[in-house]
């Protein structure tokens, strides 16, 4: 029995070397470079160059959609009585507080169905940016993946700039959101 595991286990060692050997695991900064699917192989600087840029497009489409659902968030528990202002900065413990505590907008009754379906619509908006983040975030996680610095670092740089406009829109220093 230990034979036949040792030779499966070399059998799988030796397939594994023969076909998955390619990729580094170490950071490399290099302009040749396959990117999540086999078919968008970048072999010069220019396609390079064009990647980063898409990629950090992306990346700061994640951190707005990140921000965007916190100001839903906001708005539902205010649509809801909970909150007194829209504030994606609540504490996770206030919001979670505010989830247990019954609401006077949200009764049983068919008089009360607007708020309840209000926040129902919103739910289901943030339920559909919810998947759509995660899809990104683990596309950006592939990307990071490859081992590529350049890659790397324009994620790193992209995730800080979207978080810094982010916040300056959640704020009311850019009128992006009217």
């Amino acid at each position: 029995f230990t034979w036949s595991v040792n030779v499966f286990n070399l059998l799988i060692r030796s397939y594994y070397t023969a076909n998955y050997s390619k990729m580094d695991m170490t950071f490399y900064f290099s302009s040749n470079l396959t990117l999540l699917f086999q078919s968008w192989n970048i072999s010069s600087a220019g396609q390079l160059v064009g990647a980063l840029v898409g990629i950090f497009i992306v990346v700061l489409f994640y951190e707005g959609l990140k921000m965007t659902r916190e100001v839903l968030l906001g708005v539902t528990l205010k649509k809801n009585g909970r909150l007194s202002a829209p504030n994606s900065t609540t504490p996770l413990l206030t919001i979670q507080q505010a989830y247990k505590r019954p609401s006077p907008h949200l009764s049983h009754t068919s008089s009360n169905s607007g708020p309840r379906f209000a926040i129902v619509l919103i739910h289901l908006l943030q339920f559909g940016l919810r998947i759509v983040e995660v899809g990104l975030a683990y596309l950006l996680m592939l990307a990071v993946m490859t081992f590529n610095g350049w890659l790397f670092l324009t994620v790193v740089l992209g995730a800080a700039v979207g978080y810094f406009i982010s916040n300056l829109v959640r704020w009311g220093c850019l009128p992006l959101l009217g």
